[in-house]
């Protein structure tokens, strides 16, 4: 399911934020898409999502092909729907919280990936992606969900700033 796993990075949300989303919780915005995760661990947050520089990888054209191929006409519907084990059709049903980081650790391990996935590395590698692209920790914490001055986040910006900010650069 690319579809989900795209947006669960953009909005680098959490397995349940992205459990609890139902149709209407994404709407057509004029730079893409407005997430509303009204579930959350820390506050509901409204996420803006714009188109992708790459088709294959845009999670909102990801979005609109999902919704139309699954059917997706019940604003009040679960956005992310399980798929019947053995027809593979769209179910009424939502994902479990769990499902979604399960979905995320078998792709890895599929992918021939060394590093464990799980449903939180979407969330980390928006922060650690972003900061590589030189945003601002309060605009990456902003778009996560996480507090300003986060201590989890930092964490995970200290991976990319060790290299970037690093007191030596220029000394030596």
């Amino acid at each position: 399911m690319t579809v989900r796993r795209t947006l669960h990075f953009a909005v680098a949300g959490r397995e349940h934020e992205l459990a609890a989303n139902r149709v209407r919780d994404y709407a057509d915005a004029p730079g893409g898409i407005q997430a509303d995760l009204r579930v959350s661990k820390v506050r509901p947050r409204v996420v803006p999502v714009p188109y992708g520089s790459r088709p294959s990888t845009c999670p909102v054209r990801a979005w609109s092909a999902w919704k139309e191929a699954a059917g997706l006409d019940d604003p009040d519907g679960y956005a992310w729907r399980r798929l019947h084990s053995r027809w593979h059709t769209v179910m009424d049903g939502g994902l479990q919280p769990e499902s979604i980081g399960d979905v995320i650790t078998r792709a890895g391990q599929r992918a021939g990936i060394e590093i464990r996935f799980t449903g939180h590395s979407p969330r980390r590698g928006l922060a650690t992606s972003s900061r590589l692209k030189g945003h601002d920790q309060i605009v990456i914490a902003k778009q996560g969900g996480w507090a300003p001055h986060s201590k989890v986040l930092a964490g995970y910006l200290e991976v990319v700033d060790q290299w970037e900010d690093n007191a030596l650069l220029g000394v030596l």
